[in-house]
């Protein structure tokens, strides 16, 4: 797992990112484990790098009025993870969920291309 993968799975689970001065603050605490920490520890200042790269460049942040196929949808006590087909818009997405507080898009899942091994063992075993 690279540090944008890692990115990915932390605001999947609910974690919000800041960095400032070089240092990462990760919100809310009481979703860190020994695991989670494990994980920010392992790609700090590459995950430090993305999130002021993000802050630094307005247009790598996802615009909420274009459809996305993956947003959260924040309620009161707790947050959905909605997935859309067709994309779906802000506005679509409250009108869908009429008591939610907020909703954001969220970025597709960073891909990756198969090794020439996996290629291989895949073509193995469905041929």
């Amino acid at each position: 797992m690279d540090a944008t993968e890692a990115l990915y799975m932390l605001r999947q689970i609910g974690l919000r990112l800041t960095a400032a001065d070089g240092r990462l603050v990760v919100q809310p605490a009481d979703l860190l484990d020994d695991e989670v920490r494990w994980l920010i520890r392992k790609h700090r200042d590459a995950l430090v790098e993305l999130v002021q790269a993000e802050t630094a460049e307005p247009s790598k942040r996802l615009a909420a009025d274009d459809p996305h196929f993956h947003w959260r949808v924040r309620f009161s006590n707790f947050a959905l993870d909605t997935f859309h087909h067709p994309y779906a818009t802000h506005a679509e997405v409250m009108r869908q969920y009429p008591d939610a507080l907020a909703a954001e898009p969220l970025p597709e899942p960073p891909r990756r291309e198969w090794t020439a091994q996996e290629d291989e063992d895949w073509q193995a075993a469905w041929g």
